[in-house]
């Protein structure tokens, strides 16, 4: 895989965006929070493909959790927000970014690429939470504020799809 000094700016940028969505939130009481990061995983993901998604989503999420005191979420966030990007984008445009294929995507194609990655996400923090608050059942009780940030993600994003994807050349 060879990535051009394009590839690693508009890496960075996405990346700084991710960062820079989740710090739009709402902490709930449990500990979870609902926030724009998995909107702007979502937009980015589905415009731009698995690669840039994957490492928009790992670092971008990994970056949040760093400067925000998250520590302890750090690598689970860099792997779940990775992987979850990679398969929205994959699941949408292919491996690198394609235009045609962005513009192209169906209503049907990102939904369901959404959800996939919403599932993903939620199975990955079930694992995270459960280990780092040391209970199932306190991570089951994230579950909740899990699916709220992803359907709040998935709305937003499928709006900005569609409004972006017309400027993507």
């Amino acid at each position: 895989m060879n990535l051009t000094v394009r590839d690693i700016i508009y890496i960075g940028m996405l990346s700084a965006l991710c960062a820079l969505a989740t710090t739009l939130l709402i902490p709930l009481p449990t500990g979870a929070m609902v926030h724009l990061g998995s909107a702007a995983l979502f937009t980015i993901s589905a415009l731009f493909g698995g690669l840039y998604g994957g490492l928009a989503g790992a670092i971008g999420s990994g970056l949040f959790d760093l400067v925000m005191g998250h520590s302890a979420y750090t690598l689970f966030s860099i792997v779940i927000k990775g992987i979850s990007g990679l398969i929205v984008g994959y699941m949408v445009v292919g491996f690198r970014p394609n235009p045609t294929k962005a513009r192209e995507a169906t209503f049907a194609r990102l939904l369901t690429a959404m959800l996939v990655g919403a599932v993903w996400t939620a199975l990955g923090y079930l694992v995270a939470w459960a280990y780092v608050l040391d209970s199932f059942m306190a991570a089951v009780g994230n579950l909740p504020a899990s699916f709220l940030t992803s359907g709040i993600g998935i709305v937003v994003a499928l709006f900005l799809v569609r409004a972006l994807r017309k400027m993507i050349r």
